[in-house]
């Protein structure tokens, strides 16, 4: 009999505990996100707010890659899984290696369209003549790298599914230290601007595939590159399975593209680069909230497995206790920190500084919310209910924020734009709330008695 000494899953959590078991994650995710920050600290340093203008406005055409590698290692890793839960090792190992292929295939692709298609990509973008070399250099020297972007975040999965996430907690280590050293090289002794950016990510990139392929070629546990041969019935049902999150990354890739459209007609570049700033602060503060909700979300699956919805219920109280009290601290350090966050990118002083303190402090209010936000999406992602999901998800990310862009500037003008996601967080947590209060309902009615049976 599976035991809590055995299963961690099955152990009774009270609110520290709970924090200490997810701290794995919240901690990969922080390493995640300061590396990719790192990158804009040497770009608005040495480059300047253009550069990071520059950066953002070829981003949206960057998500869909991102969308695509999330979508492929998702629902990938969930078809190998089934078959590894039914005991077919070997049909489990044929369809990791050939998705492994399909997705370098598809990175190569995707590389090759945006090399042929770029210019109209980047006047379809917006990008205007004082970001175009710029933004030209970026997008190229990213995409470049697309298989191994794609195979990077393919790996991580599939660390979990072999039963080591360890794993990729010190490949994102591995990886960001080589992001910042190629940083410091190119662009502060080599002064290669935000090529040398693209470059450097790029680079860490190539590092995290190599480490996934000797890993799966002589450490995995369970999973191994195998002969296969090509079904595509095994590509369409990946798709299928991970398109919320390729939808996630295309909403985030539209209202990136939003705030910069309106962002050059309020502000011009300066406001372009203002959001950079505020984006990646924002990255670095919701990290506790991503990591928690990904370390939990085994938890919650475990338990609502083995019906026990009356610890389902005191976990749900207990997660949101603990993302109430990070709300707090991040809302205070985000209106604390927000002149020295800032200047980690800019240069004090000047009207793009201004732009960014002071957009930043409307920006702030979101983190009183967001983390509820993100915690909803997880728990029913955790009670298999994707639609629930990605519904709670399409709300905040696109619908909400979308809505509140095209409404507020209208009535606030420059400061519309950057209440649009502290109002599209309200939005989705009165729903999202209701939904809970609903569920945490279902989960009483469905406990034993007092006294009843188990």
């Amino acid at each position: 009999m599976e035991t809590a000494a055995h299963n961690p899953l099955a152990r009774r959590y009270r609110l520290w505990s709970l924090f200490r078991y997810t701290l794995p994650p919240i901690g990969m995710m922080i390493v995640v996100s300061l590396y990719t920050v790192i990158d804009g600290i040497f770009v608005g340093h040495y480059v300047g707010s253009n550069g990071l203008a520059a950066i953002n406005i070829v981003f949206p055409t960057l998500n869909v890659m991102y969308g695509l590698a999330i979508m492929l290692s998702s629902g990938g890793s969930a078809l190998v899984a089934k078959a590894m839960g039914e005991g077919d090792m070997k049909n489990a190992s044929r369809r990791f290696t050939f998705l492994t292929v399909a997705g370098i295939s598809i990175g190569i692709l995707l590389a090759g369209m945006v090399f042929l298609f770029y210019e109209p990509i980047l006047r379809f973008l917006g990008t205007t003549e004082l970001l175009w070399d710029m933004g030209t250099d970026y997008l190229l020297s990213c995409i470049a790298f697309a298989p191994c972007v794609i195979m990077m975040i393919f790996f991580n999965a599939f660390y979990i599914a072999d039963g080591r996430p360890i794993q990729g907690f010190f490949v994102s280590i591995a990886s960001g230290v080589t992001n910042v050293v190629f940083d410091y090289i190119f662009i502060a002794k080599l002064g290669m601007g935000v090529l040398g950016a693209g470059l450097a990510t790029g680079l860490s990139d190539v590092v995290a595939l190599l480490a996934g392929v000797w890993y799966f070629m002589y450490y995995s546990r369970l999973l191994h590159f195998r002969r296969f041969r090509f079904e595509a019935s095994v590509l369409l049902r990946s798709a299928s399975n991970g398109s919320s999150e390729m939808v996630t990354q295309l909403s985030a890739g539209v209202t990136t593209f939003l705030f910069n459209m309106l962002l050059l007609e309020y502000a011009g570049e300066m406001g372009v680069a203002a959001i950079t700033v505020i984006l990646y602060s924002e990255m670095i503060l919701n990290a506790f909230f991503m990591g928690f909700g990904l370390g939990v979300a085994p938890i919650f699956s475990y338990q609502f497995g083995a019906q026990n919805f009356r610890e389902l219920r005191r976990l749900l109280q207990l997660s949101l206790t603990n993302i109430g009290l990070f709300s707090i601290l991040s809302f205070a350090a985000a209106n604390l920190f927000r002149v020295p966050l800032t200047e980690l990118f800019l240069p004090e002083g000047g009207e793009v500084f201004d732009i960014t303190v002071h957009g930043f402090q409307l920006f702030a209010y979101s983190f009183l919310i967001t983390g509820c936000n993100l915690f909803a999406s997880n728990f029913y992602t955790a009670l298999s209910d994707g639609k629930t999901s990605a519904f709670l998800s399409f709300l905040r990310n696109l619908f909400g924020i979308v809505l509140f862009l095209l409404t507020l500037p209208r009535v606030f003008g420059l400061d519309g734009i950057w209440l649009a996601v502290p109002a599209a967080d309200v939005l989705a947590i009165g729903v999202g709330a209701a939904l809970l209060w609903r569920t945490a309902g279902k989960m009483k009615s469905n406990e034993p008695a007092p006294h009843g049976g188990a």
